[in-house]
């Protein structure tokens, strides 16, 4: 049945060209009224149409609620997949078009990046027919699923190519292009580059190794290695942590000396840093698969003012036009689930609420990626040098074709490691290979069948047995009708030696040497992963921050994300002041801390305290420094943040480095200073022991902090040419939307929450409210839908969440057709 449905789209494809109307043409009507030629209404004749519609081999039917959300009803779960891939081409064709030219490397062939960003997309990636081979190791229902969710891409491609002026993107129309067909591989490529995305953590060592060599550079061997040890720290006892705990956590022993960073690895990661760079600018412009962040919380019943559990969700993944995920609702067989899901991925509700239960996710961050250093054949630039012998990397040739059609040849390889990310050799003299070896390397599909678990769990056990089959690092919140809420910190986690090559002391931060002496050693249980359920705090919380105090699988602790000093205690201790939390309260919490300045709550005391002791700053600057409630407040609605105290306090933060760190750390390591200058501030009440002693040169820590407060205010008279501190307020800072398509970007003030946000409260069950739906809410800015037509116009739910997200308002997740 597949093989003649892939037949018949061909034929369609081919009947596209041959029965067009002639003269006709792909030039659009512009929204701005720029017009030219129209295409012609008909180009198919009905025998076509009717071909199209005898497609549809599942019973299901789409439903969609007043902000155009589809609900999908069908008494199967192929039905109901089908139903989806149909409605999430309908609002999103271009955009999962657009992923799944990201995830395998042809961006270039639209015009839309450089060959250098696809290269790099397909370097560490799969080719197609390794992903055919990996759909072999689906399991049911995911793979007849996927199957299904293809089937109805397809069906909606072939009505637009049948009929263009009412259903094909603008985008095809305006490039001249028709969409090709959808492919089982898609799905599964998209889905693996969302996992890595927001689930692959730690191949950072070429990084830090060169952050050693800068600071070694700046201070010597010796000096430079106990300030990267101070800024780069492999365990911070001061962590913020999810999970809590009251043993004591020792900074593991250091070496007296550095490793050796020879100025080839420099060179390699170098090249390798700036191929990452690429990809997350041009990521982050184009609105594409990049960015991560989350916070997340659950409440259990002891801390809840009904007695019921309660969950908020909000993933951080950027702002998109249309937005990076998008909404879906899935009704029958074993599934009553609403949530977001990513276009073209598959049937997923990724993070969601379903009538048994609610559920969302964090990026890990743990380390689940190891950075190789091989050893290469001075005669053979691709053999290395493996458990005494001489191996060929693995290779293959790739062709990337350019915006004109130019094909421009790749050659990628393979060690036993992973993917080769650069070679730096020498004839004669031999050289390095830098590869890459994953956890999750070529097993991301368990990852998408363990979420797709999440829609029809019933219970936390079941929850949990989902959660288990998750390769990559995420955190995973859920809460219950039964009462129950659980924390989970998923992934797999290699154990590595503690002791490589020449014995030396493995150091998790750098490169392992590639010869087979420093090989992993098996991964981590599942039951041996940071994981809760029902505290007896009554809550957990998670920001991407550490999940446990004493948790070891991390390169380094590096602030602000597991140092100390994080954004995630404002949550937690608004969640542990309340003994009686709403609903509402949850939503309150999430406004709380998405204008919250924790830098402000961590520093401000110390800036305080210094003018207390120093003197010589004017009183009024003091006086708007604890006015400042360290929060972004614009209660006038002027465009401008209320306070004074905030514009000075940012411009001594700014100040602070060059005058404390700038001469050990340099310009270049400026984004790590967050939790050294705390530790430095807290002097002998910091867990965190600093092995450098001389930070401050000589002067007290007092009077540096005036010194820079002294040079801020030189700075901001400047700049407001005033001295009037009442006029020195910051701009509010406005947030656009990266354009995927033809959408144009709205704009609205920069919050620090969820891309999505959700919030539930489960009802406990009993035999009087067994058909009770969740009391759920979500919102996702700026609309549903991204289609936009032949004549340039969007639709009507492009844009209709976005006053909702900015004024906190919510609209209803819906759970049965009389809802719909």
């Amino acid at each position: 049945m597949k093989k003649k449905i892939q037949i018949f789209f061909t034929c369609l494809l081919l009947v596209s060209v041959i029965f067009s109307v002639p003269g006709s043409t792909n030039i659009l009507a512009y929204s701005d009224g720029i017009t030219t030629e129209k295409l012609d209404d008909t180009i198919f004749d009905e025998n076509v149409n009717e071909q199209i519609q005898s497609l549809n081999n599942f019973e299901y039917e789409i439903i969609r609620d007043e902000y155009g959300v589809p609900h999908v009803f069908a008494d199967s779960k192929e039905g109901l997949a089908f139903g989806a891939g149909y409605a999430i081409a309908q609002d999103r064709l271009w955009q999962s078009d657009v992923f799944r030219r990201q995830a395998t490397g042809r961006l270039t062939e639209l015009g839309l990046v450089t060959i250098e960003y696809d290269y790099w997309n397909r370097l560490s990636g799969y080719c197609k027919e390794e992903n055919t081979e990996l759909l072999l190791d689906l399991t049911s229902p995911y793979k007849e699923m996927l199957e299904a969710y293809t089937e109805g891409m397809n069906l909606y491609i072939s009505e637009a190519i049948a009929d263009p002026i009412n259903k094909m993107p603008f985008e095809y129309l305006e490039r001249g292009i028709s969409p090709e067909l959808w492919t089982e591989e898609d799905s599964l490529a998209i889905g693996q580059m969302m996992v890595r995305r927001w689930g692959e953590g730690g191949g950072n060592e070429l990084l830090f190794a060169a952050v050693l060599k800068t600071l070694m550079d700046i201070n010597g061997v010796l000096k430079g290695w106990r300030i990267f040890n101070d800024v780069c720290p492999q365990v911070d006892p001061g962590s913020d942590t999810t999970l809590n705990w009251s043993g004591e956590v020792n900074q593991p022993r250091l070496s007296n000396f550095p490793p050796y960073v020879s100025d080839v690895v420099i060179e390699s990661a170098k090249k390798i840093e700036s191929l990452k760079e690429l990809d997350k600018k041009t990521s982050e412009s184009l609105g594409l698969l990049y960015h991560f962040g989350s916070n997340g919380w659950v409440v259990a019943p002891s801390k809840s003012a009904t007695g019921n559990t309660l969950l908020l969700g909000g993933p951080q993944m950027g702002h998109s036009i249309p937005q990076i995920v998008v909404e879906l609702g899935m009704h029958g067989a074993g599934i009553n689930a609403t949530g977001m899901t990513f276009p073209g991925v598959g049937p997923v509700i990724a993070i969601g609420v379903s009538e048994w239960g609610a559920w969302t996710t964090t990026s890990g961050l743990s380390d689940g990626v190891d950075t190789y250093i091989e050893i290469l054949h001075p005669f053979n630039q691709t053999k290395y040098r493996f458990n005494k012998s001489w191996l060929d990397m693995e290779k293959r040739i790739e062709t990337i074709y350019d915006a004109e059609g130019v094909p421009h040849e790749f050659e990628f390889y393979r060690t036993v490691h992973g993917p080769v990310l650069d070679i730096q050799w020498k004839s004669l003299l031999g050289g390095i290979a830098i590869s890459q070896k994953m956890t999750f390397w070529k097993k991301e599909h368990q990852t998408l069948e363990g979420v797709m678990r999440f829609q029809e769990c019933t219970n936390i056990s079941e929850f949990e047995e989902g959660v288990s089959k998750i390769v990559s690092s995420h955190n995973w919140f859920w809460a219950d009708r039964n009462g129950d809420v659980g924390y989970y910190h998923a992934g797999w986690y290699p154990i590595r030696p503690k002791f490589g090559l020449f014995c030396r002391r493995i150091d998790d931060r750098f490169p392992l040497i590639g010869t087979g002496k420093e090989e992993w050693q098996g991964i981590v249980p599942f039951d041996e992963l940071p994981q809760g359920k029902n505290p007896v705090e009554g809550f957990y919380a998670n920001w991407n921050n550490k999940p446990q105090a004493d948790w070891p699988y991390a390169e380094a602790e590096v602030g602000p994300m597991w140092g100390e000093g994080h954004s995630v205690v404002r949550i937690q201790q608004l969640l542990d002041e309340d003994d009686e939390i709403t609903f509402d309260d949850m939503i309150n919490i999430c406004h709380n801390v998405a204008y919250h300045n924790s830098y402000g709550t961590y520093f401000k005391p110390f800036l305080l305290e210094a003018i207390d002791v120093v003197g010589g700053i004017p009183p009024q600057v003091k006086s708007a420094l604890e006015q400042w409630d360290c929060y972004l407040n614009d209660e006038n609605d002027d465009r401008f943040y209320d306070d004074p105290g905030l514009t000075i306090f940012n411009k001594w933060y700014e100040e602070i480095y060059d005058v404390i760190l700038v001469d050990e750390l340099g310009e270049d390591v400026e984004e790590y200073a967050h939790s050294i200058l705390l530790h430095l501030f807290q002097g002998k009440e910091s867990k965190l022991k600093l092995k450098y002693k001389d930070y401050l040169d000589g002067i007290s820590q007092d009077n540096a902090i005036v010194n820079a407060l002294e040079n801020a205010l030189i700075v901001l008279e400047d700049e407001f040419g005033s001295d009037n501190i009442s006029e020195w307020l910051t701009p509010v800072k406005m947030k656009y939307f990266s354009e995927v398509g033809a959408l144009p970007s709205p704009e609205m003030p920069k919050m620090d929450r969820g891309t999505y946000n959700q919030v539930a409260e489960m009802p406990l069950w009993s035999i009087y409210n067994q058909y009770e739906s969740p009391i759920a809410f979500n919102v996702l800015p700026p609309g549903q839908n991204g289609f936009v037509d032949y004549y340039g116009q969007p639709n009507p739910h492009a844009y209709d969440q976005l006053d909702l997200y900015i004024n906190w308002q919510f609209k209803p997740m819906l759970y049965n057709l009389s809802q719909v």
